[in-house]
């Protein structure tokens, strides 16, 4: 069993999260949403530019920015020998009691990403994360190591991320008629000219309540 997961996680080490596209990226139907949201956002020198996270409501997006700093921090915190490491690798180096405290700090961001409605499936793969991240910090020296490159808080709030942004994605498709954003077509007549009819304005965060 304990062979398994080590297993199962040491290829999940060996991905590289780092250079893996976020969903804002890779999908079309969430940039354009984006774009037009920033576009309707009234700009002013002294502000910073609005995060992707606009198109979310206010609830999701606390939870989102909270989840993704708590995991920066556990994770990511600071640059050591070409890896960065977190304060969850740190506690990790006490032997048997950091390994504890460590799944308890990740069991906590699970239970506040929680506070997002997110499914089932969701939830399991967070937890999954954080039971191959325990496994593998009882292993002595190596299991450190490990524990460091998988980076189990990051990866669950890169799940939570993709989830939110998909989940508000569905949400303007049907928002436009389930068309799809920016693909509504009119035909007049068999023989007359297709054309595209602009897509319908983007209804940003600030609009949704809590």
């Amino acid at each position: 069993m304990n062979s398994f997961v080590k297993k199962t996680a040491i290829n999940r080490v060996v991905e590289n999260i780092q250079n893996r596209p976020s969903v804002v990226e890779s999908d079309p139907e969430i940039r354009a949403a984006v774009e037009e949201a920033m576009k309707s956002t009234k700009k002013h020198w002294w502000k910073r530019r609005p995060e992707a996270d606009i198109i979310l409501n206010p609830q999701d997006r606390q939870i989102l920015r909270t989840v993704k700093k708590r995991a920066w921090y556990l994770d990511r915190g600071f640059q050591c020998c070409c890896f960065q490491v977190g304060l969850d690798g740190v506690i990790g180096l006490i032997p048997f009691i950091g390994d504890f405290v460590g799944v308890l700090l990740a069991l906590y961001l699970v239970r506040v990403a929680a506070r997002a409605d997110l499914p089932n499936h969701i939830l399991l793969k967070m937890l999954t994360n954080v039971f191959v991240d325990f496994i593998l910090g009882l292993t002595p020296i190596a299991g450190d190591i490990l524990d460091v490159l998988f980076q189990c808080n990051w990866r669950n709030a890169l799940i939570l991320e993709e989830y939110l942004f998909l989940r508000r994605r569905d949400q303007i498709r049907a928002e436009l008629g389930a068309a799809g954003y920016g693909s509504t077509q009119t035909h007049d007549s068999p023989g007359s000219s297709t054309r595209s009819a602009p897509p319908p304005p983007i209804t940003t965060a600030s609009n949704y309540p809590v």
